[in-house]
């Protein structure tokens, strides 16, 4: 029989387990969202959702938008909090000269992305470009491994029971181009072993192409990735083995001073 307190514990767990989905469901969003919305994408009942929000809303971890209809975004408060994190703040300030290198050298956007749980990559810094029309992306945002270069380039750099592992798990088709293959997937994580980069063609983002390299710590184990980031009208295939020596420069760079 399960006792008062047990029952108590198991839906104080429950209510902590939604709370920081709906939190995680928000903060994926490149836009404020509705209740509707957030109840389909976490098959949750809208009033479970709107009493979510409602107190993440009364703690200061997420607010409504200022559109006619009621929507929620993540607040600046959960923001700072994230910049805050010192694994983050310390790769930043360690890659900042680095990324800003990299970014007059190419004149193009520059990534700096974190690993999350083998799972996704965080963006957590940005150099943009120079040319009017760039690629953009929020700080905070966050990529699936096999749909990006930089994920494809961190995956080069984990053992390879752990790539089959993570390939093995149902893969999202986010864009035409996104390879789920796992067999196709594997073959470009063995480049990207063997080139030091990966490349990205609008598998991410329609229009945008990528090359990203990965950042590892003193042992070897990747923990980030660098990525040069443009539209596909400048995208030229031929220049690829001069961007991937370029961003794996910086990335092996990054790895050498937090080796230090």
């Amino acid at each position: 029989m399960t006792s008062p307190d047990q029952a108590a514990h198991r839906l104080g767990t429950q209510a902590l387990v939604r709370g920081l989905r709906v939190l995680e469901a928000l903060a994926t969003q490149d836009r404020p969202v509705g209740v509707g919305e957030l109840s389909r994408l976490l098959e949750l009942p809208k009033s479970t959702v709107q009493r979510l929000l409602r107190t993440l809303g009364q703690e200061g971890w997420a607010q409504t938008s200022n559109d006619p209809a009621t929507r929620w975004r993540v607040s600046p408060r959960l923001l700072a909090f994230a910049c805050q994190d010192s694994l983050s703040r310390s790769l930043r300030e360690i890659a900042r000269p680095h990324l800003a290198a990299l970014g007059s050298r190419t004149g193009e956007t520059v990534h700096l992305s974190i690993l999350d749980r083998d799972v996704q990559l965080v963006l957590v810094d940005r150099v943009d470009s120079i040319h009017p029309v760039r690629t953009f992306n929020d700080i905070g945002a966050t990529t699936a491994l096999h749909s990006s270069c930089s994920g494809k380039a961190v995956l080069g750099m984990l053992p390879p029971a752990r790539v089959h592992e993570i390939l093995s798990r149902p893969l999202e088709m986010v864009m035409p181009n996104t390879v789920v293959d796992p067999r196709h997937l594997l073959r470009q994580v063995e480049q990207a072993r063997s080139r030091g980069y990966a490349v990205n063609i609008s598998e991410n983002r329609a229009g945008v192409c990528a090359v990203g390299a990965a950042i590892a710590d003193r042992s070897g184990i990747p923990l980030a990735a660098v990525a040069v980031s443009m539209p596909d009208t400048r995208f030229e295939p031929s220049r690829v083995p001069e961007w991937g020596s370029w961003v794996s420069g910086t990335a092996r760079a990054i790895t050498e001073v937090l080796a230090r």
